[in-house]
């Protein structure tokens, strides 16, 4: 057969067979990519240079210049906690026990269903689909996806404001290494909430390691600024005593410390190739600090501010511009390390972040042209496009020989879709429910205009307000379930002609509304329909 007789969706597989082996191997070079998806903490969709932003940021625009930057590209919540459930698991925040996420240690695991509830059910992670397909995997950063912890009476803690009575040497349990992470260095609240405080596999890791794990490293923390080591460290909890954490607490360096663990699991990874002669691939899954409240970048990246080698305090004039810039100054630091290691041919980069552009009220980005937030309306929390439109890049030199834009609508999420594909895994009929693999759009192997996704749903921070858009048209949609508002993004990106009232668009404003109940009915108890369709395992 010619390559001209080749439909698009033949020619995808045969690219997809050659790389998973299909074809005689000549070295012990893994058949499948190595995996590092970057997920930011409210970078807006103005952000980053490649987008229009005005600070600095060349690492995040070469890796876009030679891959895929998506124009219209949307986190599945307009907040934190519901979105990291999602780009984990491919399905939707609402399928979870909690719409609205498991925001701290004090609330069950997102990945479990403690209630027994009917419409959420156990949601397995892109993580152990991975390890099913042959990967070592690893987690850095902030979670945000609900544990267990116990006081010194090894009783559950539940409640928020009794988190400051844990017990530090039994660590967290029912978290993410327990979800398809063979190795997790994770702050469970992030940098925002307490406890602030490193644990690895679930173990508390004091910032100086020659601490014990136990309460005696630990001290209740209040509101304010610290200055220390090689930065500012700032508490921002919005309760009374402010937190529990790390005596050493840094929050200046705790990116830092996430990308020393990144790339010394690099290195246990080739070691153990090497020892045990395997070929493996990895997942390292990257949530980064960056760039939530509070705004404390380090003076220097390499840890010692004597002697300025990489400095990332005052390079943007502003604190949020300088923790932009250090947000760059990671992924620079992992490419880096990738191309050392004669990974980075072999390896997808995802870049995206869990929501939308942060309130104005709170960024000093030290440059006023620069718009974090671009032609769109609303910021972090909202469902207006400002609050789920984001950067999203997609680099992998093996098989995207030369950068592109995409303008296909499509959700953060689809990465889990993608790796399902990529490494020809089942995929259950109550799992991954709400993605779509983006290989066509990688491979350009895309048969059509058709969309991947024939529409798409929205939610606002805490579940109370959702959306739903079909092509150029959005409906917003209240609690109750009433139509509020309609909007062509074609010819209104910024929405700002509400078309809600207009005679012509009744019956299309009807039929959004029903399949926006249909699959997303916000009083409903039993498993709404699939939004996407199961992907099916292709023969080798």
């Amino acid at each position: 057969m010619s390559m001209q007789s080749l439909n698009n969706k033949g020619l995808m597989w045969l690219v997809l067979g050659l790389l998973m082996g299909a074809c005689q191997p000549q070295t012990n070079k893994p058949a499948l990519p190595n995996v590092v998806f970057i997920l930011a903490d409210d970078i807006g969709y103005g952000d980053l240079g490649c987008y229009g932003g005005k600070i600095p940021t060349p690492r995040l625009d070469e890796l876009a210049a030679n891959g895929i930057r998506f124009t219209d590209a949307h986190s599945p919540a307009a907040l934190c906690a519901p979105s990291r459930f999602s780009m984990l698991t491919g399905s939707y925040p609402y399928r979870s026990y909690r719409a609205g996420g498991a925001w701290n240690t004090n609330s069950p695991s997102i990945f479990s269903d403690p209630y027994q509830h009917t419409r959420a059910g156990r949601k397995v992670t892109v993580a152990e689909i991975l390890q099913k397909a042959g990967y070592r995997t690893a987690f850095f950063g902030k979670s945000h996806l609900g544990g267990d912890i116990r006081d010194k009476e090894g009783q559950l803690i539940r409640e928020q404001n009794n988190i400051c009575q844990m017990d530090f040497a039994q660590g967290v349990h029912n978290s993410i290494n327990e979800f398809g992470f063979d190795y997790s260095y994770s702050l469970p609240s992030g940098i925002q909430h307490e406890p602030f405080a490193f644990f690895e596999n679930g173990h508390f890791a004091p910032f100086d390691p020659t601490k014990p794990a136990d309460n005696s490293s630990t001290r209740l923390w209040s509101n304010g600024r610290y200055e220390m080591k090689n930065g500012t460290s700032e508490i921002v909890e919005h309760q009374k005593h402010a937190g529990i954490g790390d005596v050493d607490y840094n929050s200046s360096q705790t990116g830092i410390m996430m990308i020393n663990k990144a790339k010394a699991f690099i290195d246990e990874h080739i070691l153990l190739n090497k020892q045990r002669d395997e070929a493996k691939t990895f997942l390292i899954y990257f949530a980064s600090q960056a760039i939530h409240v509070p705004h404390t970048p380090p003076n220097d990246f390499d840890g010692n501010d004597t002697e300025l080698n990489e400095q990332v305090n005052g390079m943007t004039g502003g604190a949020t511009g300088d923790f932009v810039y250090e947000l760059d100054v990671q992924v620079g630091q992992l490419i880096d390390k990738l191309k050392q290691e004669g990974l980075y041919d072999n390896t997808i980069v995802f870049f995206t972040s869990d929501n939308g552009a942060l309130w104005p009220g709170v960024c000093d980005f030290g440059n006023p042209e620069h718009d974090n937030n671009g032609p769109l309306r609303g910021y972090k929390a909202s469902v207006y496009e400002g609050g789920h439109r984001v950067p999203f890049i997609i680099n992998w030199p093996e098989q995207i020989k030369s950068g592109f834009v995409a303008n296909e609508a499509v959700l953060t999420q689809d990465w889990v879709a993608t790796m399902y594909e990529i490494t020809n895994q089942p995929m259950e009929e109550d799992q991954a429910m709400d993605c779509t693999s983006l290989l066509p759009i990688m491979l350009k192997t895309k048969e059509s205009e058709t969309p991947l996704h024939p529409f798409i749903i929205y939610q606002a921070g805490y579940a109370y307000d959702g959306a739903i858009r079909e092509g150029n048209w959005v409906l917003l949609v209240n609690r109750y379930n009433e139509a509020t508002e309609l909007y062509h993004l074609g010819n209104d990106l910024a929405q700002e002609v509400n078309l809600i009232a207009k005679a012509e668009y009744q019956a299309l404003v009807s039929r959004l509304l029903q399949k926006f109940i249909t699959y997303n009915d916000h009083d409903n108890t039993t498993m709404e329909p699939r939004t996407t369709e199961v992907y099916q395992t292709k023969q080798k």
